[in-house]
């Protein structure tokens, strides 16, 4: 039980991300993760309870900086640290050892296919929005020619968010596969890895989406989106223990 309001709470705080009253959702799982583990092995027992606790009242102090402007930077820290704290609390927990059910390997295949799907529509915006940036800045006559600027940039926004909404839904359901197959939440595994990296980018992404600009911000959506497709194409070639063979 502490388990899945822990994958639940994670699932909130990326939600919260742009939808600010999904951090004090995430922040209340994340707490009654801790208190279900408490409650089962005693206070303290174990180091994933003091990551629970912290993180779910980071995650409820950062949903109320969403009404200070000024704090934003300070925001930004705590939601980074929860969801952080949240990972190495799921990584220390242990593993239920159940039989998956079918209506979970659904959602996680599901996820990640619409992930797949989201994301390269709104990487390839988003590249796009950076070059014609480029062009309305250097040589805005050969900018006439090329797609909308704001037309792009809905674009990205709007697919980047249901990707990576997608992609947080499919690792958080994936992390049951681990514990049925590899005995850990995180493992080593070539499907893994990459999946955890592409997802970790993303999130920094969207933590510093204002700051981030010109190339940096396109090479940041590629290296993420490459990850995750590299998961998808090439980790069965690399003996991936994942027991359908395929990327997701």
């Amino acid at each position: 039980m502490a388990a899945g309001l822990a994958v639940l709470g994670m699932c909130f705080l990326a939600l919260g991300l742009f939808w600010p009253r999904a951090l004090a959702w995430g922040g209340v799982f994340l707490l009654l993760s801790g208190g279900a583990d408490a409650f089962q092995k005693g206070p303290f027992m174990t180091p994933a309870q003091p990551a629970l606790f912290l993180s779910g009242l980071l995650a409820l102090r950062s949903g109320t900086l969403f009404l200070r402007p000024k704090l934003a930077p300070l925001r930004t820290h705590l939601l980074l640290l929860a969801l952080f704290l949240a990972l190495f609390a799921l990584k220390t927990l242990p593993h239920p050892g159940a039989v998956l059910p079918w209506g979970l390997t659904l959602l996680h295949g599901g996820s990640f296919l619409v992930a797949y799907l989201a994301l390269a529509v709104g990487t390839g915006a988003g590249v796009l929005c950076v070059l014609q940036d480029l062009r309305l800045r250097l040589v805005p006559w050969k900018a006439l020619g090329a797609p909308p600027f704001w037309s792009l940039r809905r674009l990205e926004r709007g697919y980047l968010r249901v990707g990576y909404l997608a992609a947080t839904l499919g690792l958080a359901s994936g992390m049951a596969w681990a514990w049925r197959y590899f005995g850990s939440p995180l493992a080593p595994d070539p499907k893994e890895v990459p999946v955890l990296l592409g997802w970790l980018l993303l999130t920094l992404y969207f933590l510093l989406e204002k700051r981030l600009q010109g190339w940096t911000r396109a090479l940041i959506l590629l290296l993420a989106y490459g990850l995750l497709l590299f998961a998808f194409m090439g980790a069965p070639f690399l003996g991936s223990r994942h027991p359908s063979r395929l990327g997701f």
